[in-house]
């Protein structure tokens, strides 16, 4: 098999190896044109999703900034938090900013095709790897919660830097040796059906079923159990912070489970029957949330990203005087407060 030496030895020349051995079924037909008539262009949200996205993308990356630091990168929820924000970012830019660039325009995969295709293999492979991550952390919080089930030594040792590599494991397979979803301008989301005339049945990719199905019943498993477990603990703790806490951590859970439940569960049924095209799009914003707002959480839940974020980015003299403390900080490993994303 010929492969494009101007992508040898990178990320997109083994994504186009993956595209090369598909591309029977990703051929556009001879001579393939459309006129600005003809084209599904979607302007408005086309507009929402490139504002939206850059302004999740930018509060993203300050916080990625202030996980980095030091002090805190040591602390294994921050070293999950981390690896998380390596697969939201590129997905946010791809299912948001590329998505309403492309949605604005109405530009279909054959005026792209091998573009369209590389960012399909990315952001799938960013989604498996984020859900992975995604469960990981909920592990890592229930570990800090409740330190009966003796999950606190796998955070705290090299076993955590193991459940970091799957993470990337699995996004490489998903990215590397799957078939990728297929930006459609007419639905303004991804189909895993390049809408080129070929069975659709081909591009049915079993490894995002079950990834999306493994991810909302153990999501939701172990937050249920985080929740009431934290009600359990904050009946016998007579602590106003601890009820502070307690309230962020279940409002963290019900937001996380709400998008990650229902995005992932209709990109199921999207792939496998017909949907109208309000649920597409709702599904679509579910799916933009989910990797999006983890950093509207982080800087509404979180004191010490958030006070981190504020002396980053405003001036001294409006920089809050109660500044987050050494002590506080070493605090963080045991406190539950801050296990929170």
């Amino acid at each position: 098999m010929s492969t494009p030496t101007n992508y040898h030895m990178s990320l997109s020349y083994f994504i186009l190896n993956n595209f090369e051995l598909n591309s029977h079924f990703y051929t556009c037909p001879d001579n393939w044109t459309m006129s600005e008539e003809e084209r599904a262009k979607r302007p408005y949200l086309g507009l929402y999703f490139m504002t939206s996205g850059s302004f999740f993308v930018i509060l993203y990356l300050l916080c990625l900034a202030s996980m980095l630091n030091r002090e805190r990168i040591h602390i294994p929820a921050f070293k999950i938090m981390i690896c998380l924000a390596i697969f939201d970012i590129p997905s946010e830019c791809i299912n948001s900013v590329a998505t309403g660039y492309m949605g604005f325009y109405g530009i279909y995969y054959c005026d792209y095709p091998r573009l369209t295709f590389i960012l399909g293999a990315i952001v799938f492979g960013a989604w498996v790897g984020c859900s992975a991550s995604s469960i990981t952390l909920a592990l890592c919080r229930i570990s800090e919660i409740n330190q009966k089930l003796n999950l606190h030594w796998i955070f705290h040792s090299s076993f955590i830097y193991l459940l970091l590599f799957f993470s990337f494991v699995v996004a490489s397979y998903g990215m590397f040796f799957t078939k990728p979803p297929i930006f459609r301008p007419e639905y303004m989301t991804w189909f895993f059906d390049a809408g080129i005339g070929f069975d659709p049945s081909y591009y049915y990719n079993v490894s995002q079923v079950i990834n999306n199905i493994s991810l909302t019943v153990i999501t939701l498993s172990l937050y249920t159990y985080l929740v009431s477990s934290l009600i359990r603990k904050g009946n016998n703790i007579e602590s106003a912070q601890f009820t502070k806490t307690q309230r962020q951590v279940i409002l963290q859970a019900a937001i996380i489970c709400f998008f990650h439940s229902i995005g992932s569960l209709v990109c199921v049924y999207m792939q496998l029957f017909y949907s109208p095209k309000w649920l597409i799009v709702a599904a679509h914003v579910c799916w933009q949330c989910c990797t999006g707002c983890a950093s509207v959480i982080y800087l509404t839940l979180n004191q010490t990203i958030r006070s981190s974020v504020r002396k980053m980015i405003c001036p001294a003299r409006f920089q809050n005087d109660n500044r987050v403390s050494n002590a506080s900080d070493g605090m963080l490993r045991t406190n539950a407060s801050e296990v929170i994303s």
